[in-house]
């Protein structure tokens, strides 16, 4: 059975695990397994930085030198490469509307049962429905199998791909709006002009077990099916937004000022951030209402990640943990226990954020200060993001080889 860790220790023992085999990762990391023995299966931990990306790059750079794992680390880059790639065209989110529930063919009764159908298994190719239930069952695709559904959805199905990556996004552990939104849109054509990206049979044959396929029923896909062209001239992808800045490090210039912390999906190890100096009275974890109906696998693993951000937030601040389900919930009780101030990691574009919404000028209007932190990893990383992934990891690559992650968070 496959483990997707969701707690810290079981995450930093599964990197430990995994570090035996990433030598070989760059060898055998397209191939679609049974079970996955090939990867690490730490996407949903690094997500939601049970663990982070600097403790997994430094782990693999203590061990072995540069060359022998560099292409793992770039995998591990490529969630925060997104991450920056977004931040810096929030225009893109925006327009794909997730939070608002807009998107392509919605309302259309013949596309939601076409999407319905593919989404269940329930299509010509027998590879791509067995990904599909794998999706529901487990809450996890290898990466190559991603783009060959996402591709099929789009170009074999002729389905909106805001739908597909809804789809996605419901049910992956690691969902991830920047990595999972764009990728979509590099599959549809849309993020990157004149590229898009065709599954084909050859190709799925080539990186697919022979057990799977057998299994599976066969592949499936119509060999004369061509990509679909991406809607060119997107006007939000060249509007490039300056990233904002946010502190590392917090001082503790008044210890007796009455200070609270707030949990969230984005950051489950306050006590390795920059807000580990602090001393709150209480830490708030934000656990907003699902806007659609909660999905299996994801959910039971999101309340197990919860409450262990909850269990070791509460023993290292030394305070109580108290779970909020709205903005209101957090003002409510940030004036009711007479805080003064309230630090927060600072989430990334996407539905969090969204959902935060009026928080800080609530506060301010109550007289109540906001800390906002950011890791120093993202701070030093993410302006790098402003073109494509390589020239991105060709100077994030550079600084890594030079100093190791250590020098960067």
């Amino acid at each position: 059975m496959m483990q997707f860790p969701a707690t810290r220790q079981s995450a930093l023992q599964r990197l430990e695990e995994f570090l035996q085999e990433a030598p070989r990762y760059a060898a055998r990391r397209n191939h679609v397994l049974p079970g996955h023995p090939q990867v690490s299966r730490l996407s949903a931990a690094i997500r939601h930085r049970l663990i982070t990306e600097a403790e997994v790059v430094e782990a693999a750079l203590q061990r072995y030198p540069f060359r022998l794992v560099e292409k793992f680390l770039q995998e591990v880059l490529w969630r925060g490469y997104w991450k920056g790639w977004l931040e810096m065209h929030p225009g893109v989110w925006e327009h794909y509307g997730v939070s608002s529930g807009r998107s392509a063919g919605a309302g259309d009764p013949e596309v939601a049962a076409a999407c319905h159908e593919v989404a269940a298994g329930r299509s010509p190719s027998g590879i791509m429905n067995h990904f599909a239930r794998e999706l529901l069952e487990t809450g996890y695709l290898h990466n190559h199998a991603r783009m060959w559904w996402a591709s099929y959805w789009i170009h074999h199905c002729g389905l909106p791909w805001e739908l597909g990556a809804q789809h996605f996004f419901r049910h992956l552990l690691d969902a991830d709006p920047a990595s999972n939104t764009l990728g979509w849109r590099w599959v549809a054509g849309e993020q990157t002009r004149g590229k898009t990206y065709l599954a084909t049979a050859g190709n799925i044959r080539k990186f697919c077990a022979p057990e799977l396929l057998e299994r599976a029923g066969g592949v499936g896909l119509d060999e004369h099916v061509v990509a679909r062209a991406g809607q060119a001239g997107d006007p939000t992808v060249d509007d490039l937004s300056g990233l904002p800045e946010f502190p590392n490090e917090v001082g503790l210039s008044d210890p007796e000022r009455r200070v609270a912390g707030i949990l969230h999906d984005e950051d489950l190890c306050l006590e390795t951030s920059p807000a580990a100096p602090l001393r709150p009275a209480v830490v708030l974890q934000f656990v907003p209402e699902p806007e659609s109906p909660p999905s299996e696998p994801r959910t039971p693993w999101l309340e197990l990640a919860r409450a262990d951000a909850a269990r070791r937030a509460g023993e290292y601040f030394g305070c109580e943990v108290r779970v909020c389900r709205t903005p209101e919930e957090l003002i409510q009780a940030c004036s009711a226990g007479k805080v003064e101030s309230v630090f927060m990691m600072e989430p990334f574009v996407g539905p969090l954020r969204d959902q935060l919404g009026d928080l800080p000028a609530e506060l301010m209007r109550r007289e109540i200060s906001l800390v906002r932190l950011r890791r120093k990893w993202d701070s030093v990383l993410l302006p790098h993001a402003n073109r494509g992934f390589f020239p991105f990891w060709n100077k994030v690559g550079r600084m890594l080889a030079k100093s190791g992650a250590e020098g960067l968070s």
